[in-house]
């Protein structure tokens, strides 16, 4: 995950992220991959409460389709009048503090087909997958757009409260934002009033970057979380 500041529109976000990544066009971009975050349904839940003042869960963009995209960046065009602070969670820290001190939990929100992703057409995982080169992704959302298993529904408070503690909470002004890989990082935010506007782009990293999914697991040293700050 990494801050930056600088972006503060449509066309700095497109020459920063092509860059970067491969953009993805979907139901709520422009034809470039763009989508304006903003107050246009007051009363929005599911996949548009985006779109609506509320505060949002940390979660995964794209959670109900097979592969989500891989990386999200967002930018500031206009602040609120107050609130509307991002939140960032980073999962590999969540997976290594479940994993050393509530390993029943783990092993439910790791069970294939323990939860399910999105509406008639979603998708059936898990929070925690584990890919057979021994790497984790994170999934995950707090809508009306998952169902968990009984086992793992056991720890929904318990998970929710752990995202609360780790939290990371960025105020961002005019131009600023963050770029994350969606595979490894929750992303939300609090609940704002006021003519607040993001500007995101998602889509895949490009091959030259060579960014693995996801983090180690268990099996592998854990890397060091490092936020970066670029100019």
């Amino acid at each position: 995950m990494a801050v930056f500041s600088g972006v503060g529109d449509r066309a700095a976000l497109l020459r920063a992220g092509q860059r970067l990544m491969t953009t993805r066009v979907h139901r709520d971009s422009d034809g470039e991959g763009v989508t304006t975050i903003e107050r246009r349904f007051p009363t929005a839940t599911g996949s548009l409460a985006g779109f609506s003042e509320r505060e949002l869960a940390p979660h995964t963009d794209g959670s109900a389709v097979a592969e989500p995209p891989r990386i999200l960046m967002m930018t500031c065009v206009r602040q609120p009048r107050s609130g509307g602070q991002s939140v960032l969670v980073d999962g590999c820290g969540l997976y290594r503090e479940i994993a050393e001190f509530e390993p029943g939990m783990l092993d439910a929100l790791r069970e294939p087909r323990s939860a399910y992703f999105g509406g008639g057409s979603g998708y059936l995982g898990s929070v925690f997958e584990e890919r057979d080169d021994h790497r984790v992704t994170v999934r995950l959302r707090f809508d009306g757009l998952i169902r968990f298993s009984p086992a793992a529904s056991l720890y929904v408070g318990k998970l929710r409260e752990l995202l609360r503690q780790r939290a990371t909470t960025l105020d961002l002004a005019v131009g600023q934002g963050y770029i994350l890989l969606n595979d490894r990082w929750l992303h939300g935010r609090r609940r704002f009033a006021g003519d607040r506007m993001m500007l995101r782009l998602i889509g895949d990293p490009l091959s030259e970057h060579r960014l693995a999914p996801g983090f180690a697991g268990r099996r592998e040293p854990a890397a060091a979380t490092e936020f970066r700050s670029t100019p």
